[in-house]
């Protein structure tokens, strides 16, 4: 556990100064190290709240195991209409978030395009905790690539009452 400080400018969504926590296990896949996440939530709701079912902003969040694991891709193409992969370049994926009606930054590149269609459309209705999964190599580019899969990486965040 530490503390971290980020040097990036100040916005609504990236708090400069947070507390992180951090795990390793060797040999262990990113199914193994999410099911270490959800199983640590849910023993520590628990153990300190003595049930695994919480409130939140108004809403009933079930922190049982297990939690969805929903790939990134399928994720924004239910909530938003829009496919990232058919849509492989900057140009393409804004045309099509045009059309949805959104304000379209012209100087961001199709990661951060893509980022966008996940905070607009995704992350406000993932309430129940829930994985998202599989994310394009240019999002993380330093992250394991997932086998058979040259353009998607083994990266996970878990979501609830619509925070990561």
């Amino acid at each position: 556990m530490g503390r971290i400080f980020r040097n990036e400018g100040i916005d609504t969504k990236h708090n400069p100064e947070f507390t992180t926590m951090e795990s390793y296990e060797a040999f262990a896949d990113y199914n193994e190290v999410m099911r270490m996440v959800e199983e640590m939530v849910s023993t520590l709701a628990q153990q300190l709240l003595g049930t695994t079912l919480v409130e939140f902003a108004g809403a009933k969040i079930e922190l049982k195991p297990p939690w969805p694991r929903v790939s990134l891709r399928e994720a924004i193409t239910r909530e938003s209409g829009i496919d990232f992969v058919q849509n492989p370049s900057a140009d393409l994926l804004r045309l099509k978030m045009r059309e949805k009606g959104m304000d379209v930054d012209p100087q961001k590149n199709w990661a951060h395009l893509v980022d966008e269609l996940l905070t607009t459309f995704v992350e406000p209705k993932l309430i129940q905790p829930t994985f998202l999964v599989d994310y394009p190599v240019s999002l993380s580019p330093l992250a394991k690539r997932k086998p058979g899969e040259a353009r998607v990486v083994e990266r996970f965040e878990a979501f609830a009452g619509a925070w990561k």
